[in-house]
């Protein structure tokens, strides 16, 4: 899925992580238990608390240090790349590569067990054809092997960037280096990074489309509506 889009005003948020469907419980005496309020649930101020962050200074470069160190880069996982030898490998699972190599050693077999199993002429076909499944196999290899380097190559220069606030600094960093508690700030036209808590929005709204099929732009807000129970929650914010 590609991010969201902002197409709004410059508005600082809360980097969080994913909302759960339902609030945790916690044991309350071993007989009872209370639902734990979700950043979603929190005015900004607990937010921040939470997130152990401020709403004007954001967090120190130390402890973004720390939290990146200790939760990873802001990313999805990746599968691990292939190896060439496991890409040689692949290339020699397809259905035409198999035939051929099935015919080849169905050559050598017969000229084996034949008047002509002691004249090595006989099995010259068999061999010619597993040479060039190998050959054919090592280029496919090699190509793709290539091909995945000059992809992520383009990948890393075209790394996404987002202003955050540390220090009471506003500067810009790689995307995958956003970590829990940053105070992002986001402005028209730029890629939402992460999980986000607004703490602070001014007419803004967000193309979700790539996420929904949305054609048109969501409205978001900081505000919290209380919930009423036996009432249906809304998926939009109150504005």
């Amino acid at each position: 899925l590609k991010p969201l889009q902002l197409t709004a005003n410059i508005s600082p948020a809360l980097s969080s992580p994913p909302l759960r469907p339902s609030p945790p419980m916690v044991a309350d005496g071993g007989s009872s238990s209370a639902p734990i309020a979700m950043p979603a649930e929190m005015i900004p101020e607990e937010v921040a608390r939470h997130f152990g962050t401020d709403l004007s200074r954001g967090l120190t470069h130390a402890q973004a240090a720390e939290t990146l160190q200790r939760d990873g880069p802001n990313e999805l996982e990746k599968q691990a790349k292939p190896t060439l030898i496991m890409l040689f490998i692949m290339q020699l699972t397809g259905f035409v590569i198999m035939l051929l190599i099935a015919a080849a050693i169905a050559s050598i077999v017969v000229n084996a067990t034949g008047p002509k199993k002691d004249e090595p002429l006989s099995y010259t076909t068999g061999i010619a054809i597993l040479v060039i499944v190998f050959i054919n196999a090592g280029i496919a290899a090699w190509t793709e092997a290539k091909a995945g380097d000059a992809l992520e190559a383009l990948t890393k220069m075209t790394q996404a960037t987002i202003y955050v606030i540390r220090d009471g600094q506003e500067v810009r960093v790689d995307v995958p280096t956003v970590v829990r508690g940053d105070l992002v700030v986001l402005g028209t036209g730029d890629v939402v990074p992460a999980d986000l808590r607004l703490c602070d929005a001014d007419d803004v709204k967000v193309s979700e489309m790539a996420l929904t099929g949305e054609p048109e732009d969501v409205a978001k807000t900081w505000k919290i509506k209380a919930r009423k129970e036996g009432e249906t929650e809304k998926l939009t914010p109150e504005n």
